[in-house]
């Protein structure tokens, strides 16, 4: 799996601060995300573990690991959100920012995280969603929401396509799976 580094949209993040991503899939149903973010604890919200982890809407209010995929030539994509603290969700989108919905079709998302003074990893194991999975090629973008200790947010993506932090952006679906 190759890493890839995530750039913040703007400047709202200290110089210091590196974002790395990568998926693969690993089986004809299972992706595998990881993501490594250096920076100092003091700056950065990395929520801790729940004890019971579940599917919520709005983990994207604060930090959150995210990806976005789709079919090369279809409009439907789909948006995976993965909190630290082991909460999900996973909706499916008729189009450019329409029709959001919960996936009903799939299973709790299994996600490990850990963090230290300035290194924090989440791991994520999850299904394909059906509708993708005759799909010889997917499209994606990785992306993250960091919530800094100010309570501001910082926006990441492997590709910003427009002129605002933008992750439904189709053209910024630039990663093949």
């Amino acid at each position: 799996m190759t890493w890839h580094q995530l750039t913040c949209f703007g400047d709202t993040v200290a110089p210091d601060w590196l974002l790395k991503a990568r998926l693969k899939r690993v089986s004809h149903r299972c992706l595998a995300l990881d993501y490594e973010l250096l920076a100092p604890a003091a700056e950065v919200i990395w929520p801790t573990a729940s004890i019971s982890p579940q599917r919520r809407d709005e983990l994207w209010l604060s930090t959150c690991l995210e990806l976005f995929i789709a079919t090369p030539a279809g409009q439907p994509y789909w948006e995976i959100n993965l909190s630290p603290t082991g909460d999900w969700n996973l909706y499916h989108l008729d189009d450019y920012r329409q029709g959001l919905k919960p996936d009903p079709d799939i299973e709790p998302i299994n996600i490990r995280s850990n963090s230290a003074a300035d290194h924090h990893q989440l791991h994520a194991m999850l299904q394909v969603p059906p509708a993708l999975l005759e799909a010889p090629k997917l499209q994606a973008n990785l992306c993250a929401v960091l919530q800094h200790v100010n309570n501001t947010n910082s926006y990441w993506a492997v590709c910003h396509p427009g002129h605002e932090a933008d992750f439904h952006a189709r053209a910024g679906f630039v990663l093949e799976v």
